[in-house]
């Protein structure tokens, strides 16, 4: 026998903002062009292995052997090092910005050639070079296993030093260019883009901040905030604006997860799924005694309906799917 479940949905026409949408400071929707992280890499070695390093053979040990004797002032031999308790290692770090002398990062060390483990190793100072070419940090220290596999197993040849790596070069990024900071949003959206640059606008009485395209907001710098720049940039990352948010829906068909938000809009929509039939509407052509009223006309009312009624998780993803499918599901599905 089919279950009939009937959703009779009230209808609204609505002008506030949705409540997907809400005001939110410009520092949490973007960030100044230039204050972000960068990649430094390094080449070293580490020692004091229990006969798992390297072999006597490794290309990649010998020449960090070789060229960890040659920075000491040490004549390197030809021949290669006959031993294990020795890796050869590329070591990378994240600088972060605006870091300065003596501030420690952690470092990730990696296996480069053939050695089974790196646990109970020393890794022996390391040279950490930007893009650039320039040395910005050194890295040594005792090496921590802790990064695991998807069995459970600790992953022997990837390690990681806490606080392993030392700043040696002043990291300041040009945050101001061409007389202008640049916002670059973390979602491209015309609208909040848009809304930026207004709030921006508005908040210093003259037209300062354009809105280049979804994704980046110009903001001209006053000539009476040249000597506070840093203050300038707080006022403008503490403007709150409202954000526009699209509707999705994210399943996870693994797990049976499904997460969205309570907004999502659902039209009027009726179909037939392993016996159950589903009908989101008005409600005019229902039975009596068929009809379950809830308020909205929300995926969230929908999805709790489905939940009451025992739906499996493995049905209501395929609902949704087919619901999103006809056109009636106002919202993006991400499958995971």
């Amino acid at each position: 026998m089919k279950h009939i479940l009937f959703l009779a949905l009230a209808l609204f026409t609505i002008h506030a903002p949705a409540a997907m949408s809400q005001n939110v400071r410009i520092k949490e929707l973007a960030k100044l062009r230039g204050d972000r992280t960068n990649n430094l890499i390094g080449f070293g070695l580490v020692i004091g292995l229990n006969k798992t390093g390297d072999s006597p053979q490794s290309f990649a040990k010998n020449k960090a052997v070789t060229t960890l004797l040659s920075r000491l002032g040490i004549q390197p031999d030809a021949q290669p090092l006959l031993t294990a308790a020795a890796a050869a290692v590329i070591v990378t770090a994240d600088l972060p910005a605006f870091a300065r002398v003596g501030d420690r990062i952690d470092v990730k060390v990696s296996v480069i050639g053939d050695a089974k483990s790196l646990a109970g190793g020393n890794l022996l100072m390391t040279p950490l070079k930007g893009p650039d070419g320039q040395l910005y940090a050194v890295a040594d220290g005792s090496i921590v296993i802790g990064q695991a596999n998807g069995a459970g197993a600790k992953v022997q040849t990837v390690a990681v030093i806490p606080d392993g790596g030392m700043i040696e070069k002043d990291f300041t990024p040009a945050l101001v260019q061409n007389q202008a900071i640049e916002l670059n949003l973390a979602k491209a959206d015309f609208s909040t883009s848009n809304r930026i640059a207004l709030a921006i606008n508005k908040h210093f009485h003259n037209e300062i901040a354009t809105s280049v395209d979804p994704a980046r907001v110009r903001v001209r710098v006053p000539e009476n905030s040249w000597s506070n720049i840093t203050g300038f940039i707080a006022q403008v990352e503490s403007l709150e604006v409202l954000a526009d948010q699209k509707a999705v829906v994210i399943i996870n068909e693994r797990t049976g997860t499904v997460v969205m938000g309570g907004d999502v809009k659902v039209s009027d929509v009726a179909i037939t799924h392993n016996g159950l039939s589903i009908s989101v509407g008005t409600g005019k052509q229902a039975k009596p005694e068929s009809v379950m009223p809830l308020e909205g006309t929300t995926i969230n009312d929908l999805v709790k309906s489905l939940n009451q009624m025992g739906v499996k998780p493995e049905d209501l993803i395929s609902i949704l799917q087919s619901i999103h499918a006809s056109g009636a599901l106002r919202a993006e599905i991400k499958l995971m």
